[in-house]
């Protein structure tokens, strides 16, 4: 991680930079929806049941690869409304050890799924 510059705001669950050496192998996790099917959401309007739903579904993926949550450096996740924010920075915090990693959140106006209230991508470093 890298921590010698205090830029942006302090104590949000995420690195500002990390710095990754001796990785063998990059895994870029699409972004991942918690749905039922392509045309129904699991747990709609429930922003925080989705996040926890979507890490559980990447870490699934990752573990298939030789991995886990432990080996991504790179989250962004794209919120259909803000109002499920500090639940969702919640969550990331308990999925996440330290060196936490870096991450970007945009709000968006609507997602594939309906009633889908949140997507999460990633990259991992194995």
């Amino acid at each position: 991680m890298i921590t010698k510059t205090p830029l942006g705001p302090s104590g949000r669950p995420y690195s500002q930079a990390l710095d990754v050496a001796g990785g063998k192998r990059m895994i870029f996790v699409s972004g991942q929806l918690a749905r039922a099917d392509p045309e129904h959401a699991h747990h709609p309007g429930d922003l925080g049941r989705q996040a926890r739903e979507i890490f559980a579904n990447m870490d699934a993926l990752l573990r298939e690869a030789g991995g886990s949550l432990a080996d991504v450096v790179k989250i962004t996740a794209f919120l259909t409304t803000l109002d499920g924010y500090a639940d969702y920075s919640a969550i990331r915090r308990e999925v996440f050890a330290d060196p936490l990693p870096a991450s970007s959140t945009v709000q968006v106006s609507s997602l594939v799924t309906p009633g889908c209230l949140i997507e999460i991508e990633a990259v991992a470093i194995l």
